[in-house]
């Protein structure tokens, strides 16, 4: 099953993200769903069900954190956007040591960590320039305080109408 690891957001910063959003609405664009506004720690891709259940075996408790989610960003680059992003600071300790954790699993680390909450994907742009205005536009929102409490093993199913998301295991800091 597809599966990975996530931080859950706070109503609050999803507000601020759906407010955010609004500003991305453009023909070519399709934004994340509300449900599906996450933080990605670890994506683990296709494993098998005996690698879910070690995983759920794991401790992945850590210490709690505070995250200031803020900062707008694309993925790969402005000149080729694929992603648009909100940055999530204070993370990459929390990252490193759920990277570690999975080495036991056979898991590689990965080479650098980009704390970031997907917003919007670009499928096919009509209109760069309005896109890379909006991107300057917002470069330094600030959408608030996140405080991380815990983190959760997701399985996701894609569809025709994009991922839905399961939580199958919580550890709570």
């Amino acid at each position: 099953m597809r599966c990975f690891l996530a931080i859950e957001l706070s109503e609050e910063i999803v507000e601020g993200l759906e407010d955010l959003k609004r500003n991305f609405r453009i023909e070519g664009i399709k934004l994340v769903e509300r449900e599906n506004l996450h933080i990605t720690v670890k994506f683990l891709g296709e494993i098998e069900e005996d690698t879910v259940e070690d995983i759920k075996g794991m401790d992945l408790s850590l210490k709690p954190v505070e995250s200031r989610i803020g900062g707008l960003g694309v993925f790969p680059n402005e000149n080729y956007i694929r992603v648009i992003w909100v940055g999530a600071s204070n993370l990459e300790p929390l990252f490193e040591e759920v990277d570690r954790r999975l080495e036991e699993l056979k898991f590689k680390r990965e080479r650098e960590y980009i704390p970031h909450i997907t917003i919007g994907r670009v499928k096919f742009l009509k209109n760069k320039r309005l896109l890379k205005e909006r991107i300057k536009r917002y470069r330094d929102v600030d959408i608030g305080t996140l405080y991380v409490e815990s983190i959760v093993l997701m399985k996701s199913t894609l569809t025709r109408s994009g991922p839905i998301y399961e939580v199958l295991k919580r550890w709570d800091f």
